[in-house]
């Protein structure tokens, strides 16, 4: 029968909400936890209720010195009380204060002292205190309610921010990551371009060039064979011959396009001029280098981009610029090394989105070797690409 009254008990105690929500691996653990949380919330009810006892009984004992010196009966200490005891306590302590309060005033301080009997307009006087008190209680109890949730969700608020920081600094580093794989394998494609582009210029300045040079002298030995004999076919040979003088000036041109050999035995300099006296014979335009003091550059690959972006950037001027005129400059201020090609071309606008294979190779081009690319430009102005390295 004893057993039969302690379950219903032992249910209750089970269902008293626990502070934490994490699953217990361990039975003995469980039962162990429980038994902690339920002390921890009986001391919690101790010290709330006993504070709000305490807070009450030292507002009385003030109020009654109080009564001694100003001849008045003045209740807002006991006010002071009650609301002190709802903001520490809640909801629950406050009314306990209040309810403490109302019972020590009728019995202490309201005529006929030291019973419960009361006049009209005392119950008046104490229900009026009685609602002041339950409001301000309740107000209290309402305010630091309020005050835990703002708590609460602030630190909901620092946790998320916190969790998506981590997330954003997770992310940063695997943008960076994927960033830097994509930059070493545009420079791998780079530079597999420019050897194959060597070696097609080598294989052309060695193979073709070289066959169509031998071509052209035993064309050009036939010719004075004819003309010796007086041929009349020897106009006709004369007319091969010069053909394939063309064809040999054009296969050399593009040999050396696709392999500077002068970058490589006299520097960017020589490369740079060579490429303006190319482009000057080829096409019907004006192109010059400018460079007033020496600029050496140790690093051949460095070399071997910045000539790739004049290069790109005359070809640019002379097909979609439509100059007439064309200037690459390289000169050195301090410590930085700064090409320019200017054109007096038809230029772009501004807004105007800049398209194709070419500029994007050379933007490549400048973040492989570190430098930085700008392009300037205005309708019918001409452009200006330069390359601040």
């Amino acid at each position: 029968m004893l057993g039969a009254q302690k379950r219903p008990f032992a249910a209750f105690l089970s269902a008293v909400p626990t502070l934490s929500n994490h699953p217990v691996p361990h039975k003995e653990t469980a039962d162990d936890r429980r038994v902690y949380q339920r002390q921890d919330i009986l001391l919690d009810l101790m010290k709330r209720y006993g504070f709000a006892i305490a807070v009450s009984f030292t507002a009385l004992v003030l109020t009654h010195f109080s009564n001694l010196v100003t001849r008045n009966d003045d209740f807002d200490l006991c006010q002071a009380a009650v609301v002190l005891s709802a903001w520490y306590g809640g909801f629950g302590p406050g009314i306990a204060s209040s309810a403490l309060s109302m019972l020590a005033l009728d019995y202490f301080f309201i005529p006929p002292l030291y019973t419960l009997n009361l006049g009209f307009d005392d119950f008046i006087r104490l229900v009026i205190f009685g609602a002041v008190a339950l409001l301000t209680s309740w107000l209290s109890a309402q305010l630091k309610k309020a005050k835990m949730g703002l708590e609460r969700s602030n630190q909901e608020m620092e946790a998320r921010v916190e969790q998506r920081t981590e997330e954003l600094s997770r992310l940063n580093v695997e943008l960076k990551t994927e960033v830097e794989h994509r930059l070493q394998a545009e420079k791998a494609i780079i530079d597999i371009s420019s050897r194959e582009q060597r070696r097609l210029g080598q294989d052309l300045h060695d193979g073709l060039c070289q066959l169509l040079a031998g071509t052209r002298l035993a064309t050009l030995e036939v010719k004075k064979r004819l003309e010796a004999k007086s041929i009349s076919e020897a106009a006709d040979v004369a007319i091969i011959e010069s053909n394939m003088a063309e064809a040999l000036a054009q296969a050399d041109s593009i040999s050396r396009g696709l392999y500077p050999v002068e970058l490589e035995t006299n520097g960017l300099m020589a490369a740079l001029e060579e490429l303006s006296t190319k482009i000057s014979r080829i096409f019907p335009v004006t192109c010059q280098f400018i460079c007033w003091k020496p600029v050496l550059l140790p690093d051949a690959t460095v070399s071997l981009h910045l000539y790739r972006i004049a290069q790109e950037a005359v070809m640019n001027a002379i097909k979609g610029g439509k100059a007439k005129r064309i200037n690459i400059r390289l000169n050195r201020r301090d410590a930085q090394v700064v090409l320019s090609v200017a054109d007096n071309g038809v230029g772009f606008k501004a807004q105007e989105p800049r398209k194709g294979m070419g500029l994007n190779i050379m933007d490549y081009r400048a973040k492989v070797i570190g430098a930085a690319l700008r392009f300037k430009s205005h309708l019918h102005h001409g452009t200006v690409v330069t390359c601040s390295l």
